[in-house]
């Protein structure tokens, strides 16, 4: 039986780049950057969800804005339902700083398509890329 998860996943741009953290060294994937985020809690919404992970896992808080776009990745016996939330850090806020031993780093919204992501986020990270290129994001 597939088990199911709500993932809240932040896009927190500045200027022309985008956060980006790497996997947890012992995590499945190690080796991909994603956006930073984390598996909804029972009855938590995304955009509490995020706020949570991001204050958890990089020490700063965020506003969630919107949501740029949804997909869903089967890996095993799970079912990730990825949401990907338009983010902002809160004027006065902590500069994000990684907290669990992960890598962390502001790239290039145009390179996005050249950073080794996880799959879930590869298409997000392409429509941002190309939004990039013709300055629509």
């Amino acid at each position: 039986m597939m088990k199911h998860y709500q993932v809240a996943a932040a896009v927190i741009r500045r200027g022309n780049r985008i956060l980006l953290c790497g996997r947890k060294p012992e995590a499945e994937l190690a080796c991909c950057y994603e956006f930073p985020g984390g598996k909804a809690e029972t009855g938590e919404s995304l955009s509490d969800c995020l706020q949570r992970e991001i204050h958890e896992e990089l020490g700063t808080d965020i506003y969630v804005l919107d949501q740029l776009g949804e997909n869903a990745v089967e890996w095993g016996d799970r079912i990730y339902h990825l949401h990907f939330l338009r983010a902002v850090l809160r004027p006065g806020a902590p500069e994000p700083q990684p907290r669990e031993g992960q890598k962390m780093f502001w790239a290039e919204t145009a390179q996005l398509c050249q950073i080794r992501m996880l799959p879930g986020d590869i298409a997000v990270a392409a429509r941002l890329a190309d939004a990039e290129k013709s300055e629509k994001f």
